[in-house]
């Protein structure tokens, strides 16, 4: 029972995502303004991280599976794509590097941020 109610809460921000890529006049997913909106919930505490912990590791775990259709549409595309393929493997490997390296300068710095925090004193 405990997974279902996970399941569900995760499930409502998905449907609201895809509601807001109705509504909204932007070429964003649906996905995107979901887990934008479930990352909300979850610093606001609206939503507290024991409510979807359990199935959202179980979703990580299987996350490769989620990238074996786009692979197979590679595939099918491939006769479109033969003549640029280096230039997208550059292109895919620039955007790599730049979000490694946002991600671990965001990282440092909301570590650094936390640890200049004054200590609460007893």
């Amino acid at each position: 029972m405990k997974y279902l109610f996970q399941f569900c809460i995760i499930m409502i921000f998905v449907f609201i995502g895809e509601v807001m890529e109705h509504l909204i006049p932007l070429p964003i997913a649906g996905s995107i303004y979901g887990l934008v909106l479930l990352f909300l919930a979850l610093c606001t505490g609206i939503v507290k991280l024991s409510w979807v912990e359990d199935v959202a590791t179980g979703f990580h775990k299987i996350m490769g599976l989620f990238f074996v259709a786009p692979a197979v549409a590679i595939i099918d595309i491939w006769g479109d794509i033969a003549n640029i393929w280096p230039m997208l493997v550059l292109l895919l490997v620039a955007t790599y590097l730049v979000s490694m390296i946002t991600t671990g300068v965001t990282a440092e710095a909301l570590i650094g941020r936390r640890d200049k925090k004054p200590k609460a004193s007893k």
